[in-house]
């Protein structure tokens, strides 16, 4: 499994290393992967720009003091969980009585309580697929393959038009389709497994 998609555990483990150099790296991958989520969760629950730049650093933050100590069980639930309600209560220490879910004050809100899960749970997967897109991309590289699932899954052009664009036949595009999407499916399985 290539080093970008290591598994949580693993990253856990290389977030506490003496060695400076790879306990930040580790820490890159830990921002660059979790970092989009918080952000979006806090945009969506009505943050503004600068409270949601506030709750990025606060749960960073908050995870890099708790990092050497912390361990990952996952027999507690998964890591996907813990986050949410670390960001949810940065969120409502920064936002908790301005912002309002369904009517009511973010700081009277239970972190479990569906609609909040239903947003967490949408941004995750959201991030999910764009992390198992950009990998793919990486994998195949800029393939007339990739191209055409690309432009006709993607960005929802006609098949004709994708096939006319990138000089293939019609059924290219929809074998394109067809390929990448059973790539994206064991990618996204991956993925999950992780978090």
């Amino acid at each position: 499994m290539p080093a970008e998609v290591a598994t949580n555990p693993s990253i856990f483990l290389r977030l506490k290393q003496n060695e400076a150099a790879p306990r930040e790296i580790a820490w890159e991958q830990f921002h660059g992967r979790y970092a989009p989520i918080v952000s979006a969760f806090a945009q969506r629950l009505g943050a503004r720009q600068q409270d949601v730049d506030d709750v990025v650093q606060d749960v960073m933050i908050g995870f890099f003091a708790k990092s050497p100590t912390f361990i990952y069980d996952p027999g507690k639930g998964r890591f996907r969980g813990y986050l949410k309600v670390c960001t949810y209560r940065a969120l409502v220490a920064h936002v908790g009585k301005q912002t309002r879910l369904g009517g009511v004050p973010l700081d009277r809100v239970d972190p479990h309580d569906v609609a909040v899960e239903e947003v967490w749970n949408d941004i995750w997967e959201q991030e999910l697929l764009q992390r198992a897109i950009s990998q793919l991309r990486v994998d195949m590289g800029e393939t007339k393959t990739f191209q055409a699932f690309e432009q006709y899954v993607a960005l929802n052009q006609p098949a004709q038009v994708v096939a006319d664009r990138l000089g293939v036949h019609i059924t290219t595009v929809y074998k394109a389709k067809q390929q990448i999407t059973q790539l994206l499916r064991h990618r996204l399985r991956e993925l999950g497994e992780e978090d």
